[in-house]
């Protein structure tokens, strides 16, 4: 039996990995999502770039959990 990922969860957990630790970064730092210099960039990268990619692997998963949210 062999314990590996595929090729597929693992591009899904580094991107979730990913909108987190961006998630935190702008949480916790004076980082804004917004600046004159670089526009929405750091907003993008760190949120909207890996929850788009998420969203190409699963196109009915912001569905669903909004579903699940609903039912509760």
């Amino acid at each position: 039996m062999h314990d590996t990922l595929s090729p597929r969860r693992l591009r899904a957990l580094i991107a979730l990995g990913w909108l987190a630790a961006g998630a935190l970064l702008l949480l916790l730092t004076p980082l804004s999502g917004h600046s004159e210099t670089l526009g929405w960039t750091p907003a993008f990268w760190l949120l909207l770039a890996p929850a788009s990619v998420l969203v190409a692997m699963k196109p009915s998963l912001p569905m669903a959990l909004l579903m699940a949210l609903f039912r509760r």
